[in-house]
């Protein structure tokens, strides 16, 4: 194994010393992959645990923030795909990476990477070849069962033959109910220590179950998530390598969009009323964030917007989302903006509920619908100005992240403190 390190195409996934977050894998590690990719490739991509090898790593420092693994199982199944076969994994097990191999052979990531057939564990992806002698001879420290990587797929419980058997009203509804019985036994009894009301936990459990629907249904790809826990905080990542944001709002039928709501609609108004000075893919990538959740905020189902007000306003949290080459980072730094729209939602809610219980009648409900989107469009463009007037070059920092690398797909982050 050490030979092969001197191969030009491996890329080392961890580093002494500097622990593997959803940040560096944005900022540094992305880009190396990239780097690699742009020097023409003759031969298929490899990566490397570690860069040293056993002997040298004895008195390294290895270690990975749990939410970054379903960003780089994402990256590495876009590889897969690109190339059209698995990619080796060189591993190295000595006192250094023993703890790291240890969580990730007990969060089933080697399970869902391998091939793995067995019912009994997660199913095996294959995305990479790995060496499984390897694995073992692990430290004996204790691990959360909930601490394990999930991959959602139509492929699941013959998913996709089942949807096909069902009118196209009904496919929806039909994964929604399914990944809520899913999220409930995957990540319950960590939602509650992020919750402050059970209230909470069950509306969690609800749009977790909305956003992975979204990502296997029209992103057409499988989706990674994990929870991850500690004293002070509980994360949760959520990935896809879909289609994104702006191709999905491209994508969309005109007969899907309801009458309050026309297809870009903020957009065009962002376009008009801010002037970042950046190349058009990557204002794309911005502003389709910003409608996505502008839409959000209409609809009769909770989704990305609720989760992003759930998260800061009602549990003092961090909420990340990726799409493509931009990031945005809410925080109680936009608590007026988001509070004002959070009040709106629950008029738009009211509205969309009092129509189905038929307490108003279809005329009044579209008066009232369009009123409470106008609104809603003028208090998002004050929001999106306020996170982009608080965008800076130190992008540990900023509420906003602009990159000239694409990574393909929705990513979500968040932050939760535990309340106790």
């Amino acid at each position: 194994m050490n030979a092969q390190k001197n191969m030009s195409n491996i890329i080392s996934i961890l580093e002494n010393r500097k622990t593997f977050t959803p940040f560096y894998f944005y900022t540094e590690f992305l880009p190396k992959v990239a780097k690699l990719y742009g020097k023409n490739l003759q031969s298929l991509i490899q990566f490397s645990l570690i860069e040293e090898n056993d002997n040298e790593a004895v008195f390294g420092f290895y270690y990975i923030d749990p939410i970054s693994i379903p960003l780089f199982l994402s990256l590495a199944e876009q590889l897969k795909k690109f190339h059209g076969e698995p990619i080796n994994l060189l591993l190295s097990n000595n006192s250094s990476t023993n703890s790291v191999l240890s969580f990730l052979e007990k969060a089933d990531f080697f399970h869902i990477i391998g091939n793995n057939i067995n019912p009994i564990y997660a199913r095996g992806k294959n995305i990479f070849n790995y060496d499984k002698r390897y694995l073992g001879d692990f430290i004996n420290k204790t691990q959360r069962p909930e601490h394990k990587v999930r991959c959602y797929s139509l492929l699941d419980d013959h998913l996709n033959q089942k949807i096909n058997e069902l009118p196209v009203e009904r496919k929806r509804d039909f994964l929604v109910e399914y990944f809520t019985y899913k999220v409930k036994e995957h990540f319950a009894v960590l939602l509650q220590l992020a919750s402050k009301s059970k209230e909470l936990t069950f509306e969690y459990i609800e749009i977790l179950a909305e956003l992975i629907t979204n990502g296997v249904l029209h992103s057409s790809s499988d989706t990674y998530a994990l929870m991850f826990a500690n004293i002070e905080k509980t994360s949760f990542s959520i990935s896809d390598n879909g289609i994104g944001l702006y191709d999905s709002l491209l994508v969309k039928e005109t007969e899907d969009i309801n009458f309050f709501y026309s297809k870009f609609e903020l957009f065009k108004e962002l376009q008009k009323g801010i002037d970042l000075k950046i190349s058009d893919k990557i204002q794309n990538s911005l502003f389709s964030i910003f409608e996505t959740l502008f839409y959000s905020l209409l609809k009769d189902r909770k989704g990305l917007f609720d989760l992003m007000c759930n998260v800061v306003l009602n549990c003092d949290g961090y909420f990340r989302l990726h799409n493509q080459n931009a990031q945005i980072i809410v925080s109680a730094r936009m608590f007026e903006e988001l509070r004002d729209l959070y009040l709106l939602r629950t008029e738009i809610m009211d509205t969309h509920k009092s129509f189905l219980f038929e307490q108003i009648d279809n005329l009044t409900f579209q008066k009232l619908l369009n009123q409470l989107s106008i609104k809603a469009k003028n208090k998002f463009i004050e929001l999106a100005k306020t996170i982009i007037n608080k965008h800076h070059k130190d992008v540990r920092y900023s509420s906003i992240r602009l990159y000239e690398v694409r990574f393909k797909g929705v990513h979500i982050e968040v932050e939760i403190p535990n309340h106790r």
